[in-house]
């Protein structure tokens, strides 16, 4: 599907003044946009901003300005700038990110409040049946606004089918929709780092190319691209070791092995963990695998070292495999919680099994959310986290059979054994369940796809202080 935002206006002398040279200007009051940085920009910054302030004008027609850069390059520190700018403009800004994890950062680098796109555009609209169906939301605010999309690269373009999850069009389309509903010239900066995953089954991050916008829909805009990494933060090795990768993708060069801390062996990895795993503080230290079974195996040791006993124990950290849904919540695939408590004993339900627990999560507000429900125990022992067709056909059959409510009405939410949480142990986190997050420490399982440079980097730029890995025979083998 296609779009066509018009009528547009004029585009002032700000954006392509035919003289403008951003780098002899100065910024000589608190009304630029400089006045919000914190830091002297570069160069490359610098001009990055000037065209910001630009766009960011009303009487500028243009609809998207994308911000690409790596880790370690001030992309966060400029959108501060912006945020702050907007605000003292008195312009609307809206702050979001493809998860919650993605937003939860963002909001805490900008002091301000960020929202995931989910929570931005859709409403959950009841069903007949177990899909949760996410209509667009109407966009009332008329005043002119600017939406800022951190982490862009997750965004797709692609309508496709996600369990239980329906949209009305690509997430990508249906936000374009949604901003310019509200007024026709309000404006995006997408903002992410090309050298990082893209969205699954897909070959680019279209939300990253300003060619993608003008071509299927029409839309016009800027792109630019920050390069160099701060000298204060090139000492990172965490950014030394991107910049690594970066430059080997760019040449077409092998990865080879990764230069990390390296341990002995993996049960040293496991130790290393839990020596740096706080329940309250869940972003201390994450482990990053790329196959389901190494990440499998390292939750397992890691429950039992921390004393987890059974499929499901107080203390357990935990991810939403599958969107789950009641009456007032919607939490999204993807999202962390902790275990609070376990009420009763397991139950059986269609060869299935379930338990009551309360698991804490947080609110689109980033406060904490208490959620009490039943949670189906299969999902945790089974690798990919998948239950078969079957087996769930049978649970419909007998909740059909067993209750009245939910046979009026197949919507999960009036069945707590069909509205069942679906969960996976947290503790080792696939790459793409991990892009958008930040924890001080990465552990890094040494086995993925030999040259796979975009895994690596997003893995190794997950980590705000240090990555390690572990020795193992067979670097490339399984």
């Amino acid at each position: 599907m296609y779009l066509t935002f018009l009528p547009r206006l004029m585009l002032n002398y700000f954006c392509h003044g035919p003289n403008k040279n951003p780098l002899h200007m100065t910024a000589t009051t608190s009304s630029t946009i400089f006045h919000f940085l914190s830091f002297e920009a570069t160069r490359e910054q610098a001009k990055a901003l000037y065209r910001l302030e630009g766009f960011l004008d009303p009487e500028c027609g243009e609809d998207v300005f994308v911000l690409r850069g790596a880790a370690g390059t001030g992309k966060t520190s400029l959108v501060k700038a912006v945020v702050d700018f907007l605000e003292g403009q008195q312009i609307g800004c809206y702050l979001t990110a493809p998860t919650g994890r993605a937003a939860k950062v963002l909001g805490f680098k900008t002091h301000s409040l960020a929202h995931t796109v989910h929570h931005t555009i859709y409403k959950v609209i009841p069903t007949d049946d177990e899909r949760i169906v996410m209509e667009r939301k109407v966009n009332t605010q008329d005043a002119y606004s600017v939406f800022v999309i951190d982490e862009a690269s997750m965004i797709s373009d692609n309508n496709r089918a996600d369990g239980n999850f329906q949209t009305p069009g690509s997430l990508l389309f249906d936000l374009l929709v949604y901003v310019k509903q509200g007024n026709p010239a309000n404006k995006i900066i997408f903002i992410g780092d090309r050298y990082q995953l893209a969205p699954i089954n897909e070959a680019e991050s279209v939300a990253l190319s300003l060619n993608h916008f003008m071509k299927k829909y029409n839309l016009t805009g800027q792109q630019a691209e920050l390069t160099e990494v701060k000298r204060q933060e090139g000492r990172s090795p965490v950014l030394a070791l991107a910049h690594d990768i970066r430059r080997k993708s760019d040449a077409g060069n092998a990865l080879g092995k990764l230069n990390v801390n390296r341990l002995y062996n993996f049960t040293a990895g496991v130790t290393r963990y839990v020596n740096l795993y706080d329940s309250n503080g869940p972003d201390n230290v994450v482990m990053i695998g790329s196959a389901n079974k190494n990440v499998n195996t390292f939750n397992k040791l890691v429950r039992d070292r921390l004393g987890l006993s059974g499929t499901l124990a107080i203390g357990d950290q935990v991810i939403v495999n599958e969107n789950w849904i009641d009456s007032q919540n919607l939490i999204v695939k993807g999202e962390t919680g902790l275990v609070r408590e376990i009420e009763g004993c397991v139950e059986k339900r269609a060869n299935l099994e379930f338990i009551t627990a309360k698991i804490e999560f947080q609110d689109p507000d980033h406060q904490p959310l208490v959620i009490t429900t039943k949670v189906l125990l299969d999902t945790l022992k089974s690798e990919k986290g998948e239950i078969p067709g079957e087996m769930l056909r049978n649970l419909k059959a007998d909740r059909m059979a067993k209750n009245f409510d939910y046979r009026a009405n197949q919507h999960p939410a009036n069945d707590p054994y069909m509205g069942a949480m679906r969960l996976r142990y947290g503790h080792g986190l696939t790459g793409y369940k991990a892009q958008g997050g930040e924890w001080n420490h990465v552990l890094l399982h040494p086995w993925f796809h030999e040259n796979d440079y975009r895994y690596a980097y997003t893995a190794i730029t997950r980590a705000r202080e240090s990555v390690t890995s572990w020795e193992q025979s067979g670097w490339w083998q399984k």
